[in-house]
């Protein structure tokens, strides 16, 4: 063998390999990009399943904090209503009895007439009749 042929094997098989090379690092990139996407599509996908998370905790966070202050509110009238009962019953020892000797007496009024169903209605109808005789046609 001289050394031409060794010249010509070596290049062949340079080529082959350059070609293996080329062919294994089109794999390793194809890899790489689906590896990628896939990467990217989960990222994409997580980030709206965490959006829709956070809102519900949001939404939940807003409804604990009003029923706290609707529990707050709440406290504040039960001891308002504590305070004016235990006043009222303070108060009540302080209440003096009345015997009759302490009443007033007011003059008693006149009962009023009853009238009955058919002569309130008949001076109705006389009222309007005499109403009736200072209006004028149309």
């Amino acid at each position: 063998m001289n050394s031409l042929e060794a010249f010509n094997l070596k290049e062949a098989d340079f080529h082959k390999y350059r070609i293996y090379r080329i062919y294994y690092l089109r794999k390793l990139h194809k890899l790489f990009d689906s590896l990628n996407i896939s990467v990217i599509l989960l990222i994409f996908i997580l980030s709206f399943i965490s959006f829709n998370a956070q809102s519900e905790w949001t939404k939940l966070y807003s409804n604990v904090k009003e029923l706290r202050s609707k529990n707050n509110n709440l406290v504040d009238y039960i001891s308002q209503t504590e305070e004016y009962f235990l006043s009222e019953i303070e108060s009540k020892v302080n209440i003096k009895n009345a015997n009759p000797d302490d009443l007033l007496y007011l003059s008693k009024t006149k009962n009023q007439e009853k009238e009955g169903f058919l002569s309130s209605g008949l001076k109705q109808m006389i009222s309007g009749f005499k109403d009736g005789l200072y209006q004028k046609g149309y």
